[in-house]
């Protein structure tokens, strides 16, 4: 009987990180997203929001792919490991998101961010076109834009799915960041 109870306590908690790693990897995205386009909007004087500016709408469905459904799927799939036993049980007033999981959702949406802007604002001269086409090299430039946005986002994926002891937590002393 003490095993069942363990057992439901364990995944329990494994259910609370799950939930914690999903939202963390969420709300990264639609920061780094929602900088972008305001950014966007403000130099270019388009207003990107309404259609995202650099997506397609069949971009927009690969987009909510990877940022729903896989993020879902890899998040919430993760089964309990015996390391959660070890952590301190969580009251009722504790924040979903703690201050560490602000701190990496903030510094992994900046580093999104300049990389985009980077491309956007620099990736015709970065990709040196061959020819003075303008609209294929928009064309390229904003693929290019796409393509490190879905890259940026499976790696946050991979870095939120972590093997470290919980992402979500304080390191331990002997783990160097």
């Amino acid at each position: 009987m003490i095993v069942q109870v363990g057992k439901v306590v364990q995944w329990g908690r494994s259910v609370y990180a799950n939930i914690q790693k999903f939202i963390h990897f969420q709300l990264t995205v639609n920061v780094a997203a929602l900088i972008i386009n305001v950014v966007a909007a403000i130099s270019s004087g388009d207003v990107p929001l309404n259609a995202l500016q650099f997506f397609s709408r069949l971009e927009l469905v690969w987009v909510n792919l990877i940022m729903d459904t896989l993020g879902a799927l890899a998040l919430a799939t993760e089964t309990p490991t015996d390391h959660l036993m070890h952590r301190p049980p969580v009251g009722r007033r504790e924040p979903l998101v703690t201050n560490i999981m602000w701190r990496n959702l903030l510094l992994q949406a900046v580093y999104q961010v300049s990389v985009l802007l980077v491309l956007n604002f620099h990736g015709k001269s970065l990709l040196g076109p061959k020819d003075d086409n303008h609209d294929e090299a928009n064309k390229v430039k904003d693929t290019l834009i796409f393509d490190a946005f879905v890259l940026c986002q499976v790696s946050l994926l991979l870095c939120v799915q972590t093997t470290r002891p919980s992402y979500t937590d304080a390191p331990p002393a002997h783990y160097t960041l």
